[in-house]
């Protein structure tokens, strides 16, 4: 096939994008079209299909892909395998049975789909071929590639994303120094290493690693000056917040603990602008917003919001000291900005956020906030003008933004969206250590786990390229999607009935059912509603599930086949009943209770205290009742004997953030969801103006 390095004679057709199988693929700007549908690829993916393409039906090896994609760095094997994953994701192929894209085990990769030029009566830049076919950075590419990007016109790029970082591993709580142009973050090279502190210097590009023990250290952050700095060091159960001097060349000096207070745990949130105190949340729900006075150690506390959410879980001071912004949860799916005045304590500014919202920072100028969401949600709050705008990224996987560095300018965290899949392993009380147990490498990020009555089906949710669907996996590992749903979708639940004929869940605090089979997704209640922890009845006639009424929580059961709905119980969060009509009862401060029957819900006796009552957090076999939970960064299973309160517990995983889990009906074995190490970067993302 042509060369893509080649550019043709004046006057010849010379290819604009290339065939690839089913799909139009254009180099340029990575774009991957079939139909009426463009994918946008990653910049490393583009690159890496452009290699493909220029040695199509060759053996592309490892070392090759190392060389053009990641010239001045080395990357670990898991790098490359999640590349690939996203290749494959974005083309539709199955590495079982692959059309496109080939893999040779210890060699490398090949195209196996027909590829060809797709033609037209121009030239193409010499710029344009140079990028498709070279190991070009994202850096390079974003800073010199001016050509049109989605129609918004030549030289006038909507996104330029340069890198800021490029370490092999996952960088995350980083913080922005603009006194001394110099960043720190936390970086971690494998899912199972501890975190360690590094420091960037912007200007040289120095790169400096500051911790070096077997203690986590996270959520450092700069002081006004950028002389000093707060960080957190964290093994097992014991947390500890430091404030330290920094020096170029040696690093921390002279590293001071910070006075505990009351003794409760607290997170940091950063600095006052005056240097004089640092902010602080609770680690309890609802958490309230604290500030430690640095001369006189005194502690005081800034908000206690009466909330049913998580309450105020992030603050940021503005530039200029005066004012105070808050992101506060107040329920599951609610959220709102506030903007405190610091010296008077009057509230300023309150806003419900329409989307979901994980960070925010300040713009230098004092009249705009920016604000991030986990899914690539990005929006500025005007104070001036009380209003929102949107500012949409280039990838739905930049998130964590940590600074406005100006006028439509970002300091934010992109990583490659795989951080979720499903594991299956024995259960940890049987104390096995052979057994054969399923292997799921799935697309995407996977969670909410649950098998069927007889364990031969798995169903759980998956986030892949830009929607969210509800899948079911069959023997010999066939998979078939139920239903396909809008990216933001948010899942709080997926449970499917012991039959396996429906599946239930809460998307958005609304109660939905599936059909087994695929079909139609069918809404139960409304927003209103505020439901929750849907369970169904052993014999799948029946679906339980929770939702709020004059503040307090009340059980509900809703039969499919008459679509009744009636209350049952009243101050339970969460209900399950046993095949012999027991039921097992989370009340809404997380106690667990035995029922006789939810006739005679008065008998009843306390089993312990579970760590949530979300219905994939918890569950019964046999005569026990297993929940999960977090003990610092590890993650444990525990069992409580339904007869006696008998208490086990054993390690789970560590570093494993996400609860989610199912016991296999033969209760020999167990599903839960694995962290996977996303690797991600810090980049600089600039967009262009908004057009008011």
């Amino acid at each position: 096939m042509a060369d893509l390095k080649k550019e043709k004679q004046s006057g010849e057709p010379v290819a604009d994008s290339w065939r690839v199988g089913e799909f139009h693929f254009d180099p340029r700007n990575g774009k991957l079209s079939r139909g009426g549908e463009t994918y946008r690829l990653e910049p490393q993916v583009s690159t890496f299909l452009a290699l493909l393409v220029k040695h199509a039906g060759e053996t592309v090896s490892r070392d090759t892909i190392n060389r053009q994609i990641w010239p001045d760095r080395v990357v670990s094997d898991d790098a490359v395998r999640a590349m690939v994953k996203k290749l494959r994701e974005a083309l539709g192929d199955n590495a079982r049975d692959p059309r496109y894209l080939r893999t040779l085990p210890l060699k490398g990769y090949a195209l196996i789909a027909r590829t060809g030029p797709v033609t037209t009566g121009r030239r193409t830049s010499r710029m344009a071929i140079a990028i498709a076919a070279s190991g070009i950075t994202a850096v390079l590419v974003a800073a010199i590639a001016m050509t049109a990007i989605d129609g918004h016109g030549a030289g006038e790029p909507e996104a330029v994303i340069e890198q800021l970082t490029g370490l092999p591993g996952s960088e995350v709580s980083p913080d922005y120094s603009p006194a001394a142009e110099r960043l720190v973050f936390s970086h971690r090279a494998s899912k199972d290493d501890t975190l360690q502190l590094y420091a960037k210097e912007l200007p040289s590009g120095r790169v400096q690693r500051l911790t070096w023990d077997s203690a986590n250290y996270a959520n450092a952050h700069w002081s006004p000056d950028g002389t000093r700095l707060v960080y957190t060091r964290s093994q097992g159960e014991q947390l500890q917040h430091y404030l330290a001097g920094y020096d170029p060349e040696t690093g921390i000096v002279d590293p001071r603990p910070l006075p505990q207070g009351d003794g409760q745990r607290r997170y940091l949130q950063g600095w006052s602008r005056s240097g004089e105190a640092i902010y602080l949340k609770d680690a309890g729900q609802p958490q309230g917003i604290w500030r430690l006075e640095l001369t006189r150690q005194s502690l005081h506390q800034l908000t206690a919001p009466s909330v049913n959410g998580v309450g105020d879980y992030f603050a940021r001071e503005s530039h200029d000291g005066r004012r105070l912004a808050l992101l506060r949860g107040l329920e599951d799916n609610k959220r709102e900005l506030l903007v405190l005045d610091l010296a008077t304590g009057t509230l300023l500014h309150t806003r419900l956020l329409t989307t979901p919202v994980d960070r925010l920072a300040w713009h230098p100028d004092g009249l705009r906030i920016g604000l991030s969401g986990f899914n690539g949600e990005l929006m500025e709050y005007r104070l001036d003008e009380d209003r929102f705008v949107p500012r949409p990224t280039p990838d739905r996987f930049i998130n964590d933004l940590f600074f406005q560095c100006g006028n439509d300018c970002f300091l934010m965290r992109r990583h490659n969206g795989n951080f979720l899949d499903l594991e299956e392993q024995p259960d940890p009380f049987a104390a096995k250590s052979l057994m054969a147990a399923d292997r799921f490498d799935l697309p995407g990020a996977e969670d909410f786990p649950h098998y069927s009555r007889g364990g031969e089906r798995l169903f759980y949710a998956s986030l892949a390229r830009d929607r969210l669907y509800i899948q079911r996996q069959d023997p010999q590992q066939r998979r078939k999607t139920l239903v396909s749903l809008p990216v933001e979708t948010r899942i709080q639940a997926l449970q499917a009935s012991p039959d396996g004929t429906m599946v239930a869940g809460i998307a958005g605090r609304r109660l939905f059912t599936v059909s087994g089979e695929g079909g139609e997704l069918h809404y139960l209640t409304s927003d209103l509603d505020l439901a929750s922890a849907p369970t169904w009845s052993a014999d799948s006639s029946a679906l339980f599930y929770a939702r709020r009424e004059k503040g307090a929580s009340v059980i509900y059961r809703f039969q499919p086949g008459t679509g009744r709905h009636a209350p049952l119980l009243h101050g339970y969060a969460a209900l399950r009943i046993l095949a012999d009509g027991r039921a097992v009862a989370i009340d809404e401060q997380n106690r667990a209770w035995l029922l006789v029957s939810v006739d005679q819900a008065a008998a009843r006796r306390e089993l312990g205290k579970v760590a949530s009552a979300q219905p994939n957090r918890w569950q019964v076999r046999g005569d026990w009742l297993y929940y999960t939970e977090h003990r610092g960064n590890d993650a444990f299973v525990v069992r409580i004997r339904l007869d006696d309160g008998r208490r086990m517990e054993r390690l789970l995983a560590h570093n494993r953030f996400r609860l989610h889990f199912d016991l296999h009906p033969r209760a020999d074995r167990m599903i839960g969801v694995r962290s996977m190490l996303a690797e991600s970067d810090l980049v600089k993302l600039s967009l262009a103006p908004v057009s008011d």
